[in-house]
Order: structure tokens, then sequence, then C-alpha cells
């Protein structure tokens, strides 16, 4: 196949994603029960180069963009259903009627991958939203579609890979051009070449003023609804897969509608139809009944069925959506940093992890002002006659399955910890009698002292599980004795010195650090 530079370069430019990594995916040579070859699949730790694209086009190996990029923003995002049965022009007609500019691209599996593609970039997290929200309406949000970028956000420190925190790949189309089985589709479902792409997405690229303009359809009747009962009605809720939870949402809904127990319960039967795929036995109903006649009734969100079909902040918006405390976003395990002089700790929620004080975390109000500087809205938690303390209660949960995580041993005097860290730091890392080498996470070390940067440091504590950032890591190196440094015999670079004791052995576990005195001064 012979590759024109400008096919080549409008590619790339269409799924550029992660400049730090990239997917690979190669055969086997196995087959699974259903007779298809069966792929490995891993990630390389580095950008994709101008001979890498040629080579997926070509058919000459299988590549995947991350498309959330290191600064946590992308310019494409898809919602990928994994259904081998779905009707392309079904979706591709809800889609064109709904005004959604998706490009449709069949996949290898005879799937769909449905991409919105942006002329410019836009945050992670805005992309996820959006594409969550279409899907729900679509009526495909569930547990056989994937949305990518799959993270809001993404952590680049130089450890082991994990794509639960760098980002998911997607496995590029056109593999293979001439004759690829991953090929965007027309409003027919007709392929388009590769040489036509370009100007096929180009009609519905959107800027990122445009992006933000995308409305989500919403039928008359269902408008006020929670997602999660619209999505029930467009899916269908199969045996085994939650009926009863499903069911008891419905239940809600219907006493919010009308809270008469006969006009609900009436209501909530006629939705059965419609919500679920065979219906529920009537004990099992009565049971839901009695489930909702409590005062403080409220919708089940964190079921698994709930949360397939759920999005939390268009329900919020909804008139007969979720209330004051339902309003609560799911959160992630709480860490303990138990660091030197005091712990802090680490909230995972939305997709961020955020840093809080034991203050801010015990004080609903400063917690929520601190999520508000990473663009989360609290919703305060309201005492209720049920729960006259609900925060106590959600903060009492977190603190009893908490993750403790070693920061610098609390109990420790701040010297000890320095000798025991600097010690094994000296254990770990490649160390170099050639300066520049720092550069590439070496220490420069002679008789006297050592040298690193601040990166290596970081990196180091960061692989024995001390989450710490830049200020952490410079706090405790001041602390220790540290000195930073610009230049070292007429080289330049910013780094750090410590002073090693003498007749100190190289990489002797017993070796004790001194805080510096007039041996800080370079020579």
């Amino acid at each position: 196949m012979d590759l024109l530079d400008k096919t080549l370069e409008e590619f790339v430019e269409l799924f550029q994603g992660s400049s730090t990594y990239f997917g690979c995916s190669a055969p086997t040579g196995n087959k699974n029960s259903k007779g298809k070859a069966e792929f490995k699949h891993w990630v390389e730790p580095k950008p994709m180069t101008k001979d890498h694209w040629v080579q997926h086009l070509k058919g000459e190996a299988y590549y995947g963009s991350v498309p959330i990029r290191d600064d946590n923003t992308c310019s494409w995002g898809v919602i990928d259903v994994d259904r081998y049965n779905i009707r392309h022009q079904d979706v591709i007609s809800v889609i064109r009627k709904r005004k959604y500019p998706l490009v449709p691209f069949r996949s290898k599996s005879n799937g769909l991958h449905l991409i919105l593609f942006i002329k410019g970039v836009v945050e992670a997290s805005s992309m996820r939203k959006k594409l969550i929200e279409i899907a729900s309406d679509l009526g495909i949000n569930d547990t056989t579609t994937d949305i990518f970028p799959a993270q809001d956000e993404v952590d680049l420190t130089p450890d082991d890979w994990d794509e639960k925190r760098k980002g998911n790949f997607v496995n590029l189309p056109y593999q293979k051009a001439n004759i690829p089985t991953r090929v965007a589709m027309d409003d027919e479902c007709q392929s388009i070449k590769i040489e036509d792409l370009y100007k096929f997405v180009t009609k519905f690229r959107l800027t990122p003023e445009e992006f933000k303009k995308i409305k989500i359809f919403q039928d008359d009747e269902t408008k006020d609804y929670p997602p999660c009962v619209v999505n029930f009605m467009k899916n269908k809720v199969q045996k085994g897969e939650g009926r009863n939870d499903a069911m008891f949402n419905v239940a809600v809904l219907a006493k919010k509608i009308n809270p008469d127990p006969v006009m609900y319960q009436e209501w909530t039967r006629d939705m059965m139809d419609k919500v679920c795929s065979e219906k529920l036995h009537p004990k099992e109903l009565q049971n839901i009944f009695k489930g909702v006649e409590n005062k403080e009734y409220a919708y089940k969100c964190k079921t698994s069925i709930a949360r397939m079909h759920c999005v939390s902040s268009e329900c919020i918006r909804r008139k007969l959506g979720i209330g004051a405390n339902e309003a609560l976003p799911e959160v992630g395990k709480l860490i303990k940093v138990n660091s030197y002089p005091e712990p802090y700790w680490i909230l995972p929620i939305q997709g961020k992890s955020i840093r809080l004080s034991t203050k801010q975390l015990y004080q609903q109000q400063l917690l929520g002002e601190q999520l508000l500087n990473y663009d989360i809205v609290w919703r305060p938690l309201k005492p209720t006659k049920r729960d006259p303390d609900p925060y106590r209660d959600w903060l009492d949960e977190l603190i009893q399955n908490k993750q403790d995580m070693e920061g610098f041993d609390a109990g420790e005097e701040s010297s000890d910890v320095f000798n025991s860290r600097m010690s094994r730091f000296l254990e770990d890392v490649e160390d170099t009698t050639e300066f520049d080498q720092i550069d590439s996470g070496n220490i420069w070390r002679d008789e006297t002292e050592m040298r690193f940067k601040l990166e290596t440091f970081r990196a180091f504590m960061k692989k024995m599980s001390y989450n710490w950032n830049e200020k952490e890591c410079t706090r405790f190196l001041e602390q220790g004795g540290a000195k930073p440094k610009a230049k070292f015999k007429g080289l330049q670079s910013r780094h750090w010195v410590v002073v090693l004791p003498k007749q100190s052995e190289h990489k002797n576990k017993d070796v004790k650090f001194t805080k510096a005195k007039a041996a800080w001064e370079d020579n």
C-alpha cells in the first residue's frame, strides 16, 4: 500500500493522544471457544513515531492510542459498544435524529466505536461526562459499553504501568488500511476509505466552544425521570441483572409522582413490563412497596444495576431525580498517609485524588471548599430525623475502611527518618561517576557526597508507596540537611546534594547522614 503523506498526517491529527504511552496488540496463535484469534496486549512507555503509524496502516502491526493526554485533555473520545448483534443502522439513525456529532466506526468484532472529534482539546473529564450522557440517552450505557478516555486524570510518574492511572488505550482503526476491518461508516453503513476519512470527519468535528453546546435529547414523557430509570426502560433489565433493585427505583419514582399508595403501586406494576424482561413475583413486588413506605425513602444509587446506568450530574438537575443527600458523589477507598510531622489524607472522588488535611476531612464545609478547588461541587449532607448526623456517619464508614500508607513514620525523629530513607535511596538507585548521568535518573556519588535530581528522589519514594508531591519531597530533603544546587563543576543542572559521613561504604545500609555545614559548598 502506498500511503500518501497527507493522508498519514490527517490520520495522526485525528487520533493523536498521549505522548508518553501507546498500546500494542499481537495475535497469540491461539483461538478462543468461538474460534476467534486471541490477542495479547501491552503498553509501550514511549511516544508513537511516524514508523509506528505507518506500520499500523500497512497492516504490519496492531497499535492503539491513549486518548487522554499528559495534561488531562483530549481531542477525541469513544463510546465503545461491544455488542456483536447490534444493528449499526438503527444506532446511526438515532444518532442523526438526535443530532449527535458522532462518527461511527465498525469495530473488529462488528461492534461499534462512536467517536466524538474535537478540533483542539477539551478536558478529559468533560469528554467523559458528555459521552456517558449520550450513551445513556441512546440506551447503550451498560456493561457492554466502555467510555474513553477512561480516566479524568492521569498519573505519569515513572513507575510500572497501571492503566487505571496512566490511561487505557483504544485500538486504532484502519489497521491494514486498504482492506480494513475497523473502518468509519456513513449514514447508510457504507465504509469510508481512509483517504476520505478526514473530509468525512470534518463534517462532525467540533470546536471546544461547539462541544460545550451539545444538548442531550430529552423525551417529554421521561425528561424529569432519573437517568437510571430511563435507561432501564430503553434496555430492559434481564433476569439476574438486578430486577428487584431496578424496580425499587421505579417504585420510588412512582411515589414521587403520586404518593397515594394505590396510585403509585398501580403505576409501578404498569411500568414493570417496560423495565423488566420478565415480571417479578407478586411477593417480591410487595416487599419493594414495603421498602418505599418509609417517609424518607430514597433511590438506591449504589446498586450494580443503578451504577451501570447512572448519570448523577444529570440526575441532580431533574425534577424527579435524586435529592440533596442522595447526590453524594462516588468515592474510592480513603488513604491515610502517615507523613512527618503530621498525617494527611487522599480521597479518590469523581476520578480525581484529592489531598486533605485532617481538619479539612473532619469539617464538611472545609471539605467542600477543598473539592471546589478541583472543580467538584460538594452538596452538604443534611440532618434528617432518620439520620441526625449523616456526614459523620459517612466519614465513619470511610475511616473504618481506610488504607494506611507510610509517608515517613510520624513517631520517629526526623533525622532518623532522613537517614533511613536516604540509605535505602542509595541501595535502590544506580550510582554513577559521570555527573551528566543524573539527568537519566542516576545518583552521582563520591566518598563525601551524593547528588541527584528531585524527580529521581520522588520516583523512588513513589516506588516505595510514599505518594509525595514535589513540595513534600523538598521539605523532607531540607529538613534532613540537603541543599539545592544549580550547577556542579561548571555544568548547569538543578539538583540536590547530600553530604555523606566519612568512611561510609558504598550502599551500606547502616550509613548515617549528617546535616551540612561548610561541606555543602560546591567544588
